[in-house]
């Protein structure tokens, strides 16, 4: 059974994605976040899959569970990994990503927060015959966000670690000069 502890928890998992992105805001410049791993996505890639998914994906499969009564089967969407693909907006600038990010965040906090309690119980259907509840559908979303989140904060980290590495190369290099 769904309790309102949960729900706050679960509200509180979902504005964290708010609060991270707010703090990028002020990071974001002093990281290539354009520059592509060897395996994988650039940071600004990332932002904009999580920004993707949530508007394209997340937000809309909760809005027909909670305003249509029948079994919304997630099989009727396409996945926001495979549509991702086919969205073009490579040109959009950083800070527009974050603060797009943002604005459909505190949208879906509302929605959220407006939730019913029996509500978190309605299901979906996953795969064939495979039901999940609403509120376990919300949670791996957020599962799924904080994963991208924990991939985003090890790249910052490595380019950190770089940019550090560069300055005390440069620090010997001109001791030695004199």
């Amino acid at each position: 059974m769904i309790n309102q502890d949960l729900i706050d928890r679960l509200f509180d998992d979902v504005s964290y994605l708010e609060a991270e992105a707010e703090a990028l805001k002020y990071l974001i410049d002093t990281i290539p976040y354009d520059e592509k791993p060897p395996q994988g996505q650039s940071i600004k890639d990332k932002l904009r899959l999580i920004d993707f998914a949530q508007h394209h994906y997340f937000r809309p499969i909760i809005e027909r569970v909670l305003f249509e009564n029948r079994i919304i089967k997630l099989s009727d969407f396409k996945h926001f990994e495979e549509s991702f693909a086919e969205y073009e907006n490579d040109e959009m600038d950083i800070h527009k990503v974050l603060n797009k990010l943002i604005k459909h965040r505190v949208a879906l906090q509302t929605i959220i927060e407006k939730i019913h309690p029996i509500d978190w119980e309605k299901p979906l259907r996953d795969g064939n015959r495979d039901e999940i509840s609403l509120y376990l559908f919300v949670q791996n979303m957020v599962t799924t966000e904080r994963s991208t989140l924990k991939e985003i904060a090890d790249l910052i980290l490595i380019y950190q670690n770089e940019k550090q590495y560069q300055r005390e190369i440069n620090k010997k290099m001109s001791q030695r000069e004199l």
